[in-house]
Order: C-alpha cells, then structure tokens, then sequence
C-alpha cells in the first residue's frame, strides 16, 4: 500500500508541465550561458584594433611595434576616418592615433598623448571585457617607454626601477598554511564553487518544499485528502509517501536545473592558480558527508513544508504558505554566500545554526578548511530536527486541523453551567 501512494504522490507532483517549465529554465540559462561565451577566451585573446601613426620617431615606431605584436590589426593608416570606418566595419574594440609629435613632447620631457576612439556595441559587461584588455596594453606601452627613457638616462635596471618589491603571500586559514595564495585569489577561486553549492540547495528546496505544499492544498480543495484518510492504511505511511516523493522529484528537478545553470556559471569562470583548489581537494569521505548532510537538509525542508501545507485550507491559501519557506531560503543562500560562519555575530550564528537549509550550503567550505566535526554537528542536528518535525506532521495528521486547517474548538468546553 506505502508504494501505491509513494506512486500517487510522485504522479501528482511530478507533472508533464513541471519538467517542461523545469527543463526550459535550464535550457534558457544554458543558451545564455553559450551566448555570453567565456570570459577566460575574452581575457586573453588579442583585441581587434585600427592604428593610425602619425609619428615617425623612436617612440611613435615603438608603440606601434608592440600593439602589432599583441593585437589584430584591421587597420593601419594615415586616415582617422577611414580607420573608424574599416575598424568599425570589421567589429573591433578601438581605433588608437599616434600624433606627429609624440616623440618630440617625450624627447623635451613633456607627456605625450595617445587618442583612442574606443568603439562600443553594448553596456553589458561582456562588452567592456575586450575594451579592458586595450587599457592593459596602454598601461604596458607606457611601463616599455620608461624602461627607454630610464636606459637613455644611464640607468642599467629599469625593470628594477619600475618592480623594485615583488610580493610573497603566505595566507593562514585555520590550520592550513597556503604558499603563493593572496586572500582575494583564495576567496575568489572558492566564492564560485559557494554560490553555485547554495543556489543549487535553495532551488532544491523550493521545489521540494513548494510542490509539497501545492499539493497539501490542492489535495484539500479538491477533497481527495478526506478519501485518502479513510482507506485503510496507517496515517504515517501518508506523510512518510508524500515526504519522499518531495525528497526524490526535488531531486530530479534540481539535476535538470543544474545542468543548465552549470553552462551559465562555466561562463564566468576566470582561471586561479591550480595550486589553490589543489591543496584544499576534498575526498571521497567528505563527498559521503556532504551528500548525508543535503538528504537530511532536504528531510527538514520537505517536513516543514508538509506541517505548513497543513495549515493550508486550500490551494489558494497554500501558496501564501510558501513564504515563510522561500524566506529562510533566500536568507541562507545570501548568508553563506556573504559571509563565513565563523565571522558571524554570536546572534547570526544561533540564527543561522537553526535553519536547516544553511548547513550543506556552508559543507563544502568548512571541509575544505578540515572542519569535519561542524558537519557532524550539522548532520546530527538536521536529523534530529527532521525527526522532530516529522512527529509533529503525524500527530497532526490524525487531529481535524487536518481536513479543515485550524484546530476546531470545542465548544462544550466553553459551556459554563
């Protein structure tokens, strides 16, 4: 009997429509994620540009040297107009117009001046990539001309001039000593691998959760919750059918989500040095550990969802009953994502300990600072806390705020004889 209602359950809410909506979100973000491209290719391609030298001298020869050897060049000429226009034509980033007296101002000491007519598409930020990539090579022409001038000068190191310090990071966390990490590239080669674990486990939980309390309220609406508790079968088998039917199509839904979402993030990604996510690898154990902790983050989701569904007198009113769960949600991801639970304010740490949901979206960051004992912790609370709440749905579920959604007063109770 339990499996013909886990069955039922799933049927109900694994609909055609849901995975249709589900597998259209994810295809969505995946062709965005493929029409924005990587941003890493974009980085280190060499820009497309149009160069207009006007200047025969040592230096005017010089800058036009190196932005042929590290750019692609689609114009070189005398004409600033027909080089906005072939420029243009040919989709590149800017047209850059050496002066005729660019040598003689650097020669007197005075600062010369590079015009660019920069030639922008868009005001996305895939549009500003190619064009920082051109102030880079500003910044490099103008470190090759001092080297020039320090050289002209009688001094024999430039380099030594303009790099007099290099830095040596060695960054603690915890327990660990890491080698040539700063704390930005440490933070940054980590933040991507947090955002998408936490927005992964909010989807996860909305779904679940949501479809659960749909379902409460529709199912009373429609009154077949009244039948199903007159059959003869035992009223924790119900909640236990409809608690893993959540479990297993939240599961299914955010796989088909983080297909998707995964292209969309891949997009972004920018290369860190190896050596950080190399000294920070977790194990197969700490995988086993993470993916016991989301099952039992995902029971207390799916329980609370159920005990609100309760409350919920029919489908309209059960959708109101998703507040509170898209709250916590919300709340736990930009946490975690945020800020790191040990530098916390005591308050937050209490509140952020309570919720369920925060638990896995902060596991894969303790594990990578060796922290296995907070995880635990974590799934020892989560369980106890889903078991806690699953004793509350059964007993719920043989009183009458069942069938109508609020507890029926007595009035008998009431009489004063």
């Amino acid at each position: 009997m339990f499996w013909n209602l886990l069955k039922k359950e799933l049927k109900e809410q694994l609909t055609i429509s849901s995975i249709i909506i589900m597998i259209s979100l994810s295809f969505m973000y995946a062709i965005i994620g493929r029409s924005i491209g990587n941003i890493e290719k974009e980085v280190t391609k060499k820009p497309s540009i149009g160069i207009v030298n006007l200047d025969d001298g040592e230096f005017g020869i010089l800058v036009a040297d190196i932005l042929k050897n590290v750019s692609n060049i689609l114009y070189e000429g005398k004409d600033i107009n027909d080089g906005i226009e072939i420029t243009t034509k040919n989709k590149g980033v800017s047209l850059l117009v050496i002066p005729e007296d660019f040598t003689e101002k650097i020669s007197k000491e005075s600062q010369a001046e590079i015009k660019i007519y920069w030639i922008l598409r868009g005001l996305g930020i895939m549009d500003s990539v190619s064009s920082g990539v051109v102030e880079g090579l500003i910044n490099y022409i103008k470190s090759e001309i001092s080297k020039v001038l320090m050289k002209n000068s009688g001094l024999k190191y430039p380099d030594l001039v303009l790099n007099p310090v290099i830095k040596h990071d060695v960054t603690f966390l915890k327990d660990k000593k890491l080698e040539n990490i700063s704390p930005n590239q440490l933070i940054n080669s980590i933040s991507s691998q947090s955002m998408m674990t936490s927005v992964i486990i909010m989807m996860l939980i909305l779904m679940s959760g949501g479809s659960v309390i749909s379902s409460m309220g529709l199912e009373k609406e429609n009154k077949t919750l009244e039948t199903l508790l007159t059959m003869p079968v035992k009223r924790s088998q119900i909640v236990f059918a409809k608690i893993l039917s959540a479990a297993i199509s939240g599961l299914i839904m955010a796989l088909i989500y983080m297909v998707g979402f995964s292209f969309y993030m891949k997009s972004f990604s920018i290369a860190t040095k190896s050596v950080v996510l190399e000294s920070m690898k977790l194990g197969m154990d700490d995988y086993l550990l993470i993916g016991s902790l989301l099952f039992t983050a995902m029971l207390s989701g799916i329980s609370i969802s159920l005990l609100l569904g309760i409350f919920s007198k029919d489908f309209k009113s059960a959708q109101s009953m998703n507040f509170p769960l898209i709250a916590l949600a919300i709340f736990s991801m930009l946490i975690t994502m945020f800020k790191d639970f040990d530098t916390l304010p005591s308050i937050l740490k209490i509140v952020t300990f309570v919720i369920p949901f925060t638990h896995p979206m902060l596991a894969i960051r303790a594990l990578m600072t060796g922290s296995h004992g907070i995880i635990l912790w974590s799934i020892l609370y989560t369980t106890l806390f889903a078991i806690s709440i699953i004793g509350v749905v059964s007993w719920l579920f043989k009183s009458d705020i069942l069938i109508v959604g609020r507890a029926k007063i007595n009035k008998t109770k009431r009489r004063k004889f």
